[in-house]
């Protein structure tokens, strides 16, 4: 039946695009590692630059950077070793967070995808048992009684009340003839 095969078929469709969306979602998250990378770049410039001052300060003392104020040679070397430490510990929560939002972006993704499919495929078998069947049944009927077997009929029971009476009153149709 051609009705019956166009629902049957819009169903597998939105099945389909709903996968294809949920690939798509995920594959978009999965692209975070790029700028998790990116991030992590700039932060590893960032500590090269604190190791050169460092190197500069401990190496280059001919330059009488700090004018032989030790206290504020010493304070500067612990500001640029904290700010090393501070990236260091960016880079590594960047890239836990980053992580932690791919996975979770993959789930929130994932969940709705496995509940479209659980209800598309029940609304299918729903509408296969309750409507597609018994079309293709009436549709039997109907093309075997023209095509010559007279006693054919429709069942005398059916999933629904509606369908019955459908089934019923094609029966008295052909019985009357």
């Amino acid at each position: 039946m051609n009705f019956a095969k166009r629902i049957y078929y819009s169903f597998i469709f939105i099945l389909i695009c709903s996968t294809v969306i949920t690939i798509a979602g995920i594959r978009g998250f999965q692209r975070l590692a790029p700028f998790v990378s990116t991030l992590n770049s700039s932060n590893t410039e960032t500590l090269y630059y604190a190791e050169q001052m460092l190197s500069s300060i401990s190496v280059k003392k001919d330059l009488k950077l700090f004018d032989g104020d030790k206290k504020t040679e010493e304070e500067t070397v612990n500001e640029i070793t904290e700010l090393s430490k501070i990236n260091r510990i960016a880079m590594e929560q960047a890239g836990l967070r980053a992580k932690k939002m791919q996975s979770v972006g993959i789930w929130i993704i994932i969940f709705p995808s496995i509940f479209i499919w659980i209800i598309g495929l029940t609304l299918l078998a729903r509408l296969k048992k309750t409507f597609i069947k018994p079309m293709q049944e009436l549709n039997d009927v109907i093309f075997d009684y023209n095509s010559g077997n007279k006693m054919r009929r429709c069942p005398s029971y059916t999933v629904s009340k509606d369908l019955q009476k459908l089934y019923d009153g094609i029966n008295r149709i052909l019985d009357e003839k």
